[in-house]
């Protein structure tokens, strides 16, 4: 299976190192500066007992013909200007899987409930992207990963990556997939409703990484704040309301929430480093998108109301440049 990765951030470069030190052919897709920067130096990584820095073949955006699988790992706010690109590249057997954060553009592609096919504004203005590629050719994809990059654009992976796996429509090769993950030392596993895997992983994002970024605090410190933690827990049982509203009936795991928290060590979450880093935060996917859901259905989520729209005045009054709290 000839794959390519579409991003060289920090998911996309740990990805993309534990595949190439597995022996797969992986090319990465990289553009501006990154590009020009992975041309001249190649990408690092540590993962482990894994210390690799490599030169990773350099796709093409105007061709991506050469691929069976096309793995999207960069932010969702980049998405709308870059899938018409990758659809129109791709072969039309190929296999797209977005390894992205919140609420997929295509939650409601293929869906049979009542909001079938409709898209999310937050993620996707006008549904635009939902006509790009038919479920049949997606594979879901929640990612585990606790990755930072550094400003010297080294990567570093805490603990193991880990691949949720799932169908959005029709019956891809899931299991052969899984074992190429598995065979590079990424743990993959096949959920039968990669809808409610979503809605698992978001109730811990939009919980953590929404106070994380609002407050400057690394995952340790809210887990031993005794106001954040009061924080995190009403945004997380918001959240899994919204999921039961929608037919996704899932334990917040609270206890289990808040003891990762604690243990989790000095961890920047993902919308922090990209608060620190002058990056816009993915509050569209994360708080935005499942907001824009609880309107549709009557379901109030105050606490992840206000602490989003503090965050989004924080970075809109002095831009994300200047809204680091490090």
């Amino acid at each position: 299976m000839r794959l390519c990765v579409v991003g060289a951030g920090a998911i996309g470069t740990a990805l993309a190192g534990r595949l190439h030190a597995a022996g797969h052919g992986v090319a990465v897709l990289a553009r501006g500066a990154r590009r020009a920067f992975i041309a001249a130096h190649g990408l690092s990584l540590t993962d482990s007992a894994l210390d690799l820095s490599f030169r990773p073949d350099l796709a093409d955006s105007g061709d991506l013909s050469d691929y069976d699988l096309v793995i999207v790992a960069v932010k969702t706010g980049a998405l709308p200007s870059l899938l018409p690109q990758l659809a129109a590249a791709m072969r039309p057997d190929a296999l797209l899987m977005p390894a992205i954060n919140g609420l997929p553009w295509w939650y409601f592609l293929g869906d049979t409930g009542p909001f079938a096919n409709r898209p999310l504004e937050a993620v996707d203005p006008g549904g635009a992207m939902l006509q790009l590629f038919v479920p049949e050719r997606l594979i879901g994809c929640v990612v585990y990963s606790r990755v930072t990059m550094l400003a010297s654009g080294h990567v570093i992976v805490s603990g193991r990556q880990e691949l949720q796996l799932g169908v959005v429509g029709g019956e891809p090769p899931l299991h052969g997939i899984a074992a190429h993950f598995a065979a590079a030392g990424i743990a993959a596993t096949i959920e039968p409703d990669i809808r409610r895997a979503v809605w698992r992983k978001l109730i811990r994002n939009a919980a953590t990484n929404v106070v994380s970024a609002l407050t400057g605090a690394t995952l340790e410190q809210l887990g031993h704040d005794e106001e954040a933690i009061r924080l995190v827990t009403e945004i997380a049982l918001e959240v899994g309301g919204l999921a039961a509203r929608l037919r996704r009936s899932i334990d917040p795991e609270l206890e289990q929430l808040i003891d990762v928290l604690k243990s989790a060590g000095p961890f920047a979450t993902s919308m922090l480093q990209d608060v620190r880093q002058g990056r816009e935060p993915e509050l569209g996917a994360i708080a935005e998108a499942p907001l824009e859901l609880a309107a549709l259905v009557g379901h109030p989520m105050p606490t992840l109301r206000a602490a989003a729209a503090l965050l989004r005045l924080r970075i809109r009054v002095g831009g994300p440049e200047r809204a680091s709290f490090s």
